[in-house]
């Protein structure tokens, strides 16, 4: 139906709109230099028609949005004709808009169902459930050809339930959840009170009872992790989210699995077999032995290193019999040298120099646990500054690892790493069957990426029920030191990032370390801005100072205060930044003072202890944080995103810092290193001249 104006009309509209014209479920308007289609979901469904002394005019309506209403008009028209106009276009809108109610209310209530299913769940409920949700509704209203505006403007009391989920759903889900925990938390009290030998604290509750798709708990040194991962196993199978064949868990070494393992046994006993505690080594043999006819052999040269160096001076004995490769390793070392060595005539003699081999063998490790090509690594690291020197060592070590590819393929055997990568991809491809629906990682900080692929694989497979693994990841960024063994602190910084709907949870209380400890330890490690930003309380309060730092002459002094004081034995942790800092007089100490258990570590190997006191030696300029003269290979191949100086050497002097329960002394030789002048302008820091 067209309605338009007369002629002698059209010679006074010279701009504006002429003609109304009723198309379909939109009315089209015309004027001489456009044409403007309102469909009926834009109209309200108002006309208003205006008699003038000639002609009339017809207004159309928008929908009032923000206390603003557009309105569009059509001059010179015939009253009666736009009279006629006016009421037809209006019938129609309104069989429209019944039709659209019609429709609207055929989904509506299977929307409104869901959703409240899904809200009144007794779990956690997980964003992938709610995204599914808000995915089938989204694309119904495709099929119908309905925008969420429009079902808004036919059924406003209805759909305005649905849209904060729809359009906001990463808060009210949040909401949601917050309200859930605090109501699921009173109903586990028993549980939280009786798990370990100390009842749960409230942020160890809420972790225990966190169960996204993905989740990353963030506990800090002597926050009582294991602890929460115990009471974790406890709360899935007591709440029949679990069985215990449906839980695994990931450590990274053989010690912190069977110290799991044990402690399961003691709170589950039979039960306890059931559930999966292996390393990732352990993991990725099991895959291979269930998918694969003749799983390969593991090599010996993984696990004993005495083997490893004899077959690097093996290899690198043979590989200079031949002149030109002889040449290229005395072409490189007259450049750069490596080890001390230069590449003069005494080159030959050296192919058993332990420091040369340690380094090739560094190298060779590196290589392997990258598992790139050659064009790979060198597109890696063609925007370093050292690009042609580290392209030289990649020439000299890529004959070695193809020597250590060429030597499992030989043997029918694998390296960790290759067993890795072969476990991932059967899990990938479905022949391995995961029946996990619960896969919880601990020491999360240390995971490198191929470690992460095999853990994505599993939670990304389809179960037999349709639904995904949960990941539940517990580490802790500040304590991330194995950046030499390929773990990536990124992947726990940047967890968020990688799992945009995960759920991070902080575990708030240490109670290891007193809180003026804690506040020297919080404040050095957050000097580096890229390491996640964490408000951590103390259950203990001191008041004297508990960070000391002395030069290192003081230590026996030290030692025999603390002997004179005890009143029974105390446990102290000598800690350097490498074996060679072990004090000489360790042993004559370790006699001497009755009252003490001494140990001496490196900083690395004290992860996960603790002691009543601890004494940091040999921090001295160029000890610690350690001074690397060059960035060879494979400190180019493991660098992250965090360019902060020092930041992984910070990190390790925080571990060492934080396994002290009382009191820390940080000592040096000669002169302090930065660190140890950092801590010095700390208020809460005693320094003793």
């Amino acid at each position: 139906m067209l309605l338009t104006a007369s002629p002698t009309a059209e010679l006074f509209t010279h701009h504006e709109f002429r003609s109304i014209e009723l198309n379909g479920d939109s009315l089209v308007l015309h004027s001489v230099r456009a044409e403007v289609r309102i469909p009926f979901s834009e109209w309200s469904g108002r006309l208003s028609v205006k008699r003038g002394l000639v002609w009339s005019s017809v207004s159309v309506f928008a929908h009032e949005e923000q206390g603003k209403q557009v309105c569009w008009v059509i001059q010179g028209l015939p009253w009666r004709e736009a009279q006629d106009f006016a009421q037809y276009a209006v019938n129609c809108y309104q069989q429209w808009h019944g039709r659209q109610c019609g429709l609207l209310n055929s989904y509506l209530p299977k929307w409104e169902d869901e959703l409240r299913r899904l809200r009144a769940l007794p779990q956690f409920l997980p964003q992938s459930l709610m995204v599914r949700w808000a995915d089938e509704v989204n694309a119904e209203f495709l099929d119908i050809n309905m925008s969420l505006s429009e079902a808004m403007r036919t059924m406003p009391n209805r759909v305005n339930n649905l849209i904060p989920w729809l359009d906001d759903t990463a808060t009210v889900l949040a909401e949601r959840n917050q309200a859930w925990l605090e109501n699921e938390c009173e109903n586990w009290q028993v549980l939280f009170s009786q798990s370990e030998s100390s009842p749960l604290n409230y942020s160890q509750q809420m972790a225990v009872l966190h169960n996204n798709d993905q989740n990353l708990i963030l506990a800090g040194a002597g926050s009582g992790k294991t602890s929460v991962l115990m009471a974790r196993v406890s709360y899935l199978l007591q709440s029949h989210l679990a069985k215990p064949e449906q839980i695994l868990l990931v450590a990274f070494g053989r010690d912190a699995a069977e110290e799991m393992k044990q402690r399961l046994e003691k709170k589950l006993g039979q039960t306890a077999d059931v559930i999966s505690v292996l390393t990732f080594h352990q993991l990725g043999l099991k895959i291979l032995k269930e998918t694969e006819n003749q799983p390969p052999q593991l090599t010996p040269l993984a696990t004993e290193q005495a083997q490893k160096t004899a077959w690097c001076i093996d290899w690198l004995k043979k590989h200079w019999m031949t002149p030109t490769n002889f040449k290229r390793w005395q072409k490189h070392l007259s450049k750069w040298p490596i080890a001390y060595l230069k590449g003069d005539e005494e080159l030959g003699s050296q192919s058993e120099n332990p420091k040369l081999i340690a380094w090739l063998e560094q190298q060779l490790d590196q290589l392997i646990s990258t598992s790139l090509s050659k064009k790979a690594i060198q597109e890696k690291i063609i925007d370093n500054e050292d690009y042609t020197r580290l392209n030289s060592e990649l020439g000299l070590c890529w004959p070695c690892f193809q020597a250590w590819q060429k030597m499992l393929k030989d043997n029918e055997q694998i390296d960790f790493t290759s067993m890795i990568t072969k476990a991932t991809k059967q899990v990938s491809s479905s022949r391995f069957k995961s029946e996990w629906k619960f896969v919880m990682v601990d020491e999360y900080q240390d995971i490198s990426p191929d470690r992460l692929e095999l853990v994505q694989a599993l939670c990304e497979q389809k179960l037999a029920d349709g639904s995904n693994a949960t990941l539940y990841a517990v580490g802790d960024d500040w304590q991330s030191i194995y950046q030499f063994t390929g773990s990536d602190v990124d992947l726990t910084t940047g967890f968020e990032q990688r799992f945009p709907n995960a759920s991070i949870h902080l575990l708030d209380t240490t109670y290891r370390f007193n809180d003026k400890l804690l506040e020297v330890a919080s404040d050095f490690i957050q000097a580096n801005p890229s390491q996640l930003t964490k408000a951590i309380k103390s259950h203990k309060s001191a008041k004297q100072k508990s960070v000391i730092v002395e030069h290192g002459n003081r230590v026996e002094k030290i030692l025999d205060e603390l002997n004179s004081k005890a009143k029974r034995a105390k446990s102290v942790l000598l800690l350097g930044r490498n074996h060679y800092h072990k004090p000489e007089l360790f042993s004559e100490w370790s006699k001497q003072f009755a009252n003490l258990s001494l140990e001496f570590m490196t900083c690395h190997a004290s992860k996960g202890k603790e002691a009543d006191y601890v004494i940091v030696v040999g921090a001295d300029e160029g000890q610690f944080p350690t001074k690397r003269k060059f960035v060879h290979l494979n400190n180019a191949l493991t660098l992250g995103t965090d360019k902060y100086e020092h930041a992984e050497e910070r990190r390790l002097f925080y571990v060492a810092l934080t396994r002290a329960k009382t009191k820390v002394w940080v000592t040096y030789q000669s002169s302090p290193s930065v660190f140890v002048r950092e801590l010095m302008e700390h208020e809460l820091v005693l320094v003793k001249k």
